[in-house]
């Protein structure tokens, strides 16, 4: 197999470290390349502080989808959430133009989460469900003048990065199974479009590995995914993470968790029901997204193994249908 080519460069902590003039922040001690994923993550450090600089990827997010999230923080500080947000720039700006050899690309600098990964416990749970809830509640009435360029919807979650699963699961596992995985997205379609579904301003990613816990306070970032959409899509993927990776712990956890939420707000019968749906629909997009983006997750991981356990992940997904957890 070819090796992967990356998609875009690697902006050098000098060029970082310059572009931090345009902040009113003080002088700045230190920049640290953190980590390269769907988008470029660096740490920023001043006499007085820590800073987040997320520099996006040429083509993932343009100016106005960025603005989107930047609102959708700007409405979350407003109401006193425990959230990372955009610093303001000395012009009054969030966003900073960076020209890249492979095209335009886009910095903002983020207020730094202290504290660490909060485990999967009952505990940390309950507190994880309790801020979807007011997430959830705060940004009922948030709205943006800007584009965000998607929403996470059917099409979004289903249908685009089917066109990606396809081709493989088609050369892996053959015709048999593409077509498993093509009636389990026409399943899911169906389902969906005879429930009455919440829809509204949407995390996106909702999990423990894109918050803090500081002496006991949850602060939640990284809000890329962030878009208007089904609200149960963002309540399923907190419920993905913890059934497939802390599965001793998932019926305590996921009872926690919904209980604390539901102490925020009313979930109805028809969104938890699709509950099931949407975490085979984050199965779906995830792999999609890995797919699209293989200079991050690179190509070694696929292959026939693979592809057969998303099969067999999507398989038990349905079949868990009748024994669901509440």
């Amino acid at each position: 197999m070819t090796a992967v080519q990356p998609k875009h460069t690697l902006i050098t902590e000098a060029s970082i470290k310059g572009l931090m003039h345009t902040y009113d922040i003080g002088h700045v001690d230190e920049c640290i390349f953190l980590t390269r994923g769907l988008n470029d993550t660096y740490r920023i450090k001043t006499a007085n502080d820590y800073y987040i600089y997320r520099v996006y990827r040429h083509g993932w997010r343009d100016y106005s989808s960025i603005q989107f999230e930047a609102d959708g923080l700007q409405h979350l500080k407003q109401r006193r959430f425990p959230v990372s947000y955009p610093i303001i720039k000395s012009d009054g700006t969030m966003i900073s133009t960076i020209e890249a050899p492979e095209g335009t690309r886009y910095g903002v600098l983020f207020t730094y989460s202290p504290g660490e990964r909060p485990t999967i416990q009952p505990n940390h749970a309950g507190k994880i469900g309790e801020l979807l809830g007011k997430m959830h509640s705060l940004t009922d009435d948030f709205r943006s003048s800007n584009y965000r360029g998607f929403k996470l919807d059917e099409s979004h979650l289903l249908d685009e990065p089917l066109s990606r699963i396809n081709p493989l699961i088609k050369a892996y596992l053959g015709e048999e199974a593409e077509e498993e995985i093509a009636n389990a997205v026409k399943n899911i379609k169906k389902e969906l479009s005879n429930k009455k579904l919440e829809v509204g301003f949407c995390h996106g990613d909702f999990h423990n590995h894109n918050m803090h816990i500081n002496q006991g306070n949850l602060e939640v970032f990284d809000f890329d995914c962030s878009a208007i959409g089904y609200r149960a899509y963002d309540i399923a993927v907190a419920w993905w993470n913890i059934r497939s990776n802390y599965q001793s712990e998932e019926k305590a956890c996921w009872n926690a968790f919904l209980s604390a939420y539901l102490e925020e707000r009313n979930l109805s019968d028809d969104d938890f029901q699709s509950l099931p749906l949407f975490i085979t629909a984050r199965r779906i997009w995830l792999l999609g997204a890995m797919l699209e983006n293989d200079d991050v997750w690179g190509s070694n991981w696929i292959n026939k193994s693979s592809l057969e356990l998303f099969i067999l992940q999507i398989q038990s997904d349905r079949n868990r249908e009748e024994n669901r957890i509440r």
